[in-house]
C-alpha cells in the first residue's frame, strides 16, 4: 500500500492537516492500494496502517486487471477486490481496516477545538450485489469489529440483506453498546456502478453532533449530500470505551452459498481532528 500519500481529493484530502496547536491532533491516512499485497492481521508491515482480514473463504486479491477496468481509467490506480468467497457457509468474509481501537468514542472539545472524524472510500460492486437469495453486507466507515461479526459501536455505511432486512438503498448506521438506528440515505445501491462514499461525524464544543454523508453514483452521475441524525444522541458512541477504528467489510450472512459476493475498493482516506490531553511539540 500507498501508506500516507496524499493527492488533490473533492473531500477528504484537502491540504489542512496542520492546525498548528499542539492539544488538538489533526492526522490524514491514505491509501491507494498500489502494493501487490496488503498487510494482513497476523503478519503487519513495519509502518502499516491499513491491514487486511478474511475468514472462512472469504479472500482479497490486489490490482487485478479486470477490476481496474471496472472502475475505468478515471477512477482506478490500485484496488483491492473483498470477496465472500466460494466456501458453502454463512460466515466468509473479507474487510481492510485499521487497528479496531484506534480511536475512543467522540469526544466533546472544549471551546477552541474540534472533534472530527471523516472517512472516504471509492466502491464498485460486482455484476451481482446482495440479495435475500445470496445474503449478506457491506459495512464501511468507523466501527469495532474487523470481521463478519457485528459492529457493538460505531458510525457507518450498511447495506444489507439478511432475511430478516433487506435493503435496496445506503443506510448510515448509528450504534453504541449494541443498540442502533438506522438512517436511510434514498441512494439505490445496484450492481456494477461505482461509488464515492463520505462520511463525516462531528461534535461542537457545546455538545452538539452532526453527521454528514455524500453519496456519488460516479456510473450514473448523481450525487447525494444530507445530513444524518438518530432519534437520540445516545447512540453515538462517545464513552471513552467506546473505541473504533476505519473499516469496510463485505461479508455473508445467514444463508449458506457458494457464490461469492465482490466489493472492489480502490481508495480509503481517513481524516481525524480531535483534542488530546498531551501537548504534541512538533505543531507548537
Amino acid at each position: 500500500m500507498a501508506y500516507g500519500v496524499q493527492s488533490i481529493n473533492e473531500q477528504v484530502l484537502i491540504g489542512s492537516s496542520q492546525t498548528e496547536n499542539p492539544t488538538q491532533l489533526d492526522t490524514i491516512i491514505f491509501t491507494d492500494f498500489h502494493s501487490v499485497t496488503i498487510p494482513s492481521s497476523t503478519s503487519p508491515a513495519q509502518g502499516g496502517v491499513f491491514y487486511a482480514n478474511a475468514a472462512n473463504g472469504g479472500a482479497l486479491t490486489s490490482n487485478t486487471t479486470a477490476h481496474f477496468t471496472a472502475f475505468g481509467i478515471t477512477a482506478a490506480s490500485g484496488v483491492v477486490s473483498l470477496s465472500t468467497g466460494t466456501t458453502s457457509n454463512a460466515t466468509g468474509y473479507s474487510s481492510i481496516y485499521t487497528s479496531n481501537n484506534i480511536l475512543p468514542g467522540l469526544p466533546t472539545p472544549s471551546n477552541g477545538l474540534a472533534t472530527k472524524y471523516e472517512y472516504e472510500a471509492l466502491i464498485r460492486t460486482d455484476s451481482a450485489i446482495h440479495t435475500n437469495a445470496v445474503r449478506g453486507y457491506y459495512r464501511m466507515g468507523f466501527g469495532n469489529s474487523i470481521s463478519n461479526a457485528d459492529q457493538s459501536d460505531g458510525v457507518y455505511f450498511e447495506f444489507i440483506c439478511n432475511g430478516t432486512t433487506t435493503d435496496t438503498t445506503w443506510n448510515v448506521v448509528f450504534k453504541k453498546d449494541g443498540t442502533q438506528e438506522r438512517v436511510d440515505t434514498t441512494v439505490t445501491v445496484a450492481a456494477s456502478k461505482t461509488y464515492r462514499m463520505y462520511l463525516c461525524v462531528e461534535v461542537s464544543s457545546a455538545g452538539t453532533y452532526t453527521t454528514t454523508y455524500k453519496i456519488k453514483n460516479l456510473t450514473d452521475n448523481t450525487n447525494t449530500e444530507n445530513t444524518a441524525a438518530p432519534s437520540t444522541t445516545a447512540r453515538y458512541p462517545t464513552g471513552a470505551s467506546d473505541y473504533m477504528g476505519a473499516f469496510i467489510t463485505n461479508s455473508k450472512t445467514v444463508t449458506a452459498t457458494v457464490t461469492a459476493t465482490l466489493l472492489f475498493v480502490d481508495y480509503i482516506g481517513v481524516r481525524l481532528r480531535r483534542p488530546v490531553a498531551r501537548e504534541i511539540l512538533i505543531f507548537s
